[in-house]
């Protein structure tokens, strides 16, 4: 090839490349000028030139008390309950009472052979009587010649204040071969037989006013200052399938258990048709409110890097608020924002919504909510469990 043809060919192939670079930068040219044309004419978002409004619905922000229910387990005992034992060792020569029974305070319920305290008792007696008449016959004596020291009557009169020691102790001894009961209630089962000899670590029965039940049961520690003394409480028997009623937390602990992060309170069932017993299982629940919070449809909760976030309907434009979920109710959110009652909140339309974007709102009035779809990077809140 010789040099004119080389030249040429150099030349044919610099006016294709530049031909080429022409061609694309047209192109480039005209896709900008669309996208900017596009702009103009889009829905009215800060990013555009246009005026054009967004189609939203919008519901009004309520206010909403949260009330939640505690459900926890307790086992039963009596307002008062004794286990019995006897106060001395003896042989039983009586059991004056039946298992269920019921019986009074003061009621002999054991009686133990008491033949020594008895003679014990009328010997203290007899001494009483003989040291008190001494006493009387130096008094009578010195009242008509006074020649008995008045060291040799106090003495007579220290014989008689041991001598009444003495015959309390006696009393006492004797009443400690008898059990009476310390109060009201039913007395239970007894192993004890006539002539059978026990002693101070043999349990005779046990005794129980049942009249009125307590239930302690574990409330979680967030419930504090909730669950007081005078809180209502359904108290239903475990697993029975009857009716539930009534009772009221009588007592709450100082303390949060650390294991369960719980405290303990006790409850008081009223038993006056004594139906239950000592040691049963009970279900109860309580209703506590937690307060009221703001209350907005679960659609209109979105997820950005932030956390979560409503757009509201302020001065015909939309505006983003903040919030911190707190419970989750049918259909529904509750929030913690810092907007007022009554705010319009975007339920639909919410993915072309931009912050200071032209609202168009919709009427809800015969139309349902339908849930939106999470936008690109959102979070769908359907399994949330706030």
């Amino acid at each position: 090839m010789s040099s004119t043809q080389y030249r040429f060919l150099q030349f044919c192939l610099g006016s294709l490349r530049a031909y080429a670079c022409l061609v694309l930068a047209g192109s480039l040219i005209a896709a900008l000028s669309g996208c900017s044309d596009d702009t103009s004419e889009g829905d009215g978002s800060t990013y555009g030139r246009g005026n054009r409004s967004v189609n939203v619905v919008a519901v009004p922000a309520t206010l909403e008390k949260l009330t939640e229910s505690v459900q926890a387990v307790g086992t039963t005992r009596a307002l008062r309950s004794v286990a019995l034992y006897p106060e001395t060792a003896g042989i039983v020569t009586a059991v004056s009472f039946e298992p269920d029974s019921l019986v009074k305070a003061g009621d002999v319920l054991l009686q133990l052979d008491d033949r020594d305290e008895r003679l014990a008792v009328r010997l203290a007696q007899v001494q009483l009587a003989d040291a008190e008449r001494l006493v009387q016959r130096y008094t009578s004596v010195n009242r008509d010649e006074t020649n008995i020291p008045q060291s040799q009557i106090d003495t007579a009169k220290a014989a008689v204040d041991t001598a009444q020691i003495v015959l309390e102790q006696a009393q006492l001894d004797l009443s400690r071969r008898q059990m009476t009961a310390p109060f009201d209630g039913r007395v239970g089962i007894t192993d004890i037989d006539v002539g059978d000899r026990i002693d101070t670590a043999t349990l005779v029965t046990t005794l129980d006013d049942r009249k009125t039940l307590l239930v302690n049961f574990m409330i979680p520690e967030i419930f504090i200052g909730q669950v007081t003394s005078g809180t209502a409480v359904s108290v239903q028997l475990w697993n029975s399938g009857r009716p539930a009623f009534s009772g009221e937390v009588i007592a709450v602990d100082s303390r949060i258990d650390t294991a369960s992060r719980a405290f303990t309170a006790r409850a008081a069932i009223d038993n006056q048709q004594d139906r239950f017993r000592p040691g049963m299982a009970f279900e109860i629940a309580i209703s506590t409110s937690r307060g009221e919070f703001i209350a907005v449809p679960d659609v209109a909760v979105q997820w950005g890097a932030d956390g979560p976030y409503i757009w509201i309907a302020r001065d015909g434009k939309a505006a983003r608020a903040d919030v911190r979920l707190v419970k989750r109710l049918p259909n529904r959110l509750l929030i913690e924002t810092d907007i007022a009652v009554g705010t319009p909140v975007i339920a639909e339309g919410v993915q072309s919504v931009r912050a200071g974007v032209a609202l168009n709102l919709q009427d809800i009035t015969s139309r349902e909510l339908s849930r939106t779809p999470p936008a690109q990077g959102e979070k769908d809140m359907s399994n949330d469990g706030a």
